[in-house]
């Protein structure tokens, strides 16, 4: 699960974030002569993988570790890819960014401009989710706060209260709170139809096919892939569809004898 939310965070290059931050513009940033493309990017990401493996380095209320994780937010094997959400939003270069509200941080978590991928969670289904907050916060806080959202956000039929919730008394540094939001939301099947319809393309043309398969790569292993990624993106779209409620049964019919 530490390794999907990773790829899949890595996976957008054109993240968005409020205005006046290092992501969208020099205000407020560290200027650098020797900055490259991906350096706001690339910190995003540390700074995601530093949220999620705080409790294994600092003291808090209610640790979770990455085992944890697993646990509660992969309810199907192959459904292990989650969405993650940072908030606030910023590079390690943005030094002057303000701190966020403690409320406005819950709701930020789960609008589509805070989200590490092109998504809107709200526009899908939870399958589950974690709250993982850093700062001196009381866990009637993260509870008074979910019960607030959630109300807006639509969740699986048998999986409710599908919550896991992580404290770290220790803040990040510069900000007085911090959250990381982990989410199994089917919203994110619309990157693995982009992928897709990107990969058909260069399938199709067998560009950088050769690259593979001077190393030993079977070429159906292409095909297995496809099929594969196309499964997955299935499965999402049919528990968006059905909201997880088991399919109806066909009504008998009467049987003449």
């Amino acid at each position: 699960a530490a390794s999907s939310a990773l790829a899949v965070a890595a996976a957008r290059s054109d993240s968005r974030a409020k205005a006046q931050s290092a992501i969208s513009g020099s205000a407020g940033s560290v200027a650098s002569k020797d900055k490259k493309p991906f350096d706001s990017m690339n910190n995003i990401v540390a700074n995601m993988l530093l949220h999620m493996t705080s409790s294994a380095r600092f003291e808090g209320s209610l640790n979770v570790d990455v085992n944890e994780i697993t646990m509660n937010l992969v309810p199907y094997p192959k459904m292990h890819f989650l969405v993650p959400a940072l908030t606030p939003l910023y590079s390690l270069a943005d030094v002057r960014i303000p701190p966020r509200r403690l409320d406005q941080m819950f709701t930020d978590a789960f609008s589509r401009e805070y989200q590490l991928l092109r998504a809107d969670p709200k526009h899908g289904t939870y399958l589950a989710c974690a709250l993982m907050v850093r700062g001196n916060i009381e866990i009637s806080d993260v509870r008074r706060n979910i019960d607030r959202v959630k109300s807006s956000l639509r969740f699986v039929s048998w999986n409710q209260e599908g919550w896991k919730t992580g404290l770290c008394s220790v803040p990040p540094v510069g900000q007085p709170h911090a959250l990381l939001c982990l989410a199994n939301n089917t919203c994110v099947r619309n990157t693995f139809t982009s992928l897709r319809d990107r990969f058909v393309k260069l399938y199709r043309s067998k560009a950088y096919k050769h690259h593979f398969l001077s190393e030993g790569m079977e070429e159906s292993r292409f095909e297995q892939s496809l099929e594969s990624l196309q499964a997955v993106t299935a499965m999402y779209a049919e528990l968006e569809r059905t909201g997880g409620q088991p399919a109806a049964a066909a009504p008998s019919r009467l049987r003449v004898v």
